[in-house]
């Protein structure tokens, strides 16, 4: 006689197999994911710093200043010195997916979330050029805090020098002076970086902290300033 259906047993055989492949393959799909994250972000942050270089060059070039409206913005001529004003513009730059918009097709991708204003194109402390030269911090698809590459637990310090994770950030110095990016808290263990004039550059945070808050990242080598200063979020 014919068995019609399987046995309770082999059904729960079945099922345990099943769960076990899934298990197994979950692990290599995220780790597939996240190494995918991050050669976008380190191959479009790379073509993105060559195109900011040229950008920066065409206009000194054709204008005699490095002024570049970098998001499309309407409102980059703005010179108020009020925080909360200009933390407003780059709410809306973000809303807008407009993230230096005149350097890369999708602008969707980037996020400012944090900035300093105080900088004149020449690297000085002033706000005379409004948001043309501001520093920025940077999140992508792998540096995103919340949905970002996990920190690699196995390496040193959980990181790994050059390789985008959710801990880490990119700071954008559209200036003409190079800048230092530091920590001014333990909790934010930031290996110190010098971001030269007009570079895009990975800024590797160290542990499993991640960055609670943007006013722990310093900045500093302003022309005849040797203070460092807070970052201004903009969430």
């Amino acid at each position: 006689m014919k068995r019609s259906a399987f046995t309770m047993v082999e059904l729960i055989f079945v099922i345990v197999i099943i769960g076990i492949l899934v298990a197994t393959a979950i692990p290599n799909f995220n780790d597939s994911e996240n190494r995918a994250k991050i050669s976008s972000e380190l191959a479009s942050f790379s073509s993105l710093d060559s195109a900011v270089f040229a950008a920066s060059k065409f206009q000194q070039e054709d204008y005699g200043d490095i002024k570049v409206n970098w998001h499309q913005y309407a409102d980059m001529n703005d010179t108020t010195t009020n925080s909360t004003e200009l933390r407003t513009h780059y709410q809306n730059i973000n809303k807008q997916k407009l993230v230096l918009s005149s350097v890369v097709k999708k602008a969707e991708v980037l996020k400012i979330v944090g900035f300093y204003p105080i900088i004149d194109c020449t690297g000085r402390r002033s706000w005379n050029d409004a948001l043309y030269c501001d520093t920025l911090i940077l999140e992508s698809s792998a540096t995103d805090a919340i949905v970002g590459v996990s920190y690699p637990t196995k390496a040193i310090n959980n990181d790994l020098a050059g390789k985008p994770d959710m801990n880490d950030f990119w700071v954008f110095n559209p200036s003409a002076r190079d800048i230092n990016i530091s920590s001014s808290n333990a909790d934010t263990p930031i290996n110190t970086t010098v971001v030269k004039a007009g570079e895009l550059k990975l800024v590797d945070v160290n542990g499993t902290d991640p960055i609670v808050s943007i006013s722990r990242i310093r900045i500093s080598g302003f022309a005849g300033n040797s203070s460092a200063y807070s970052f201004y979020t903009v969430q």
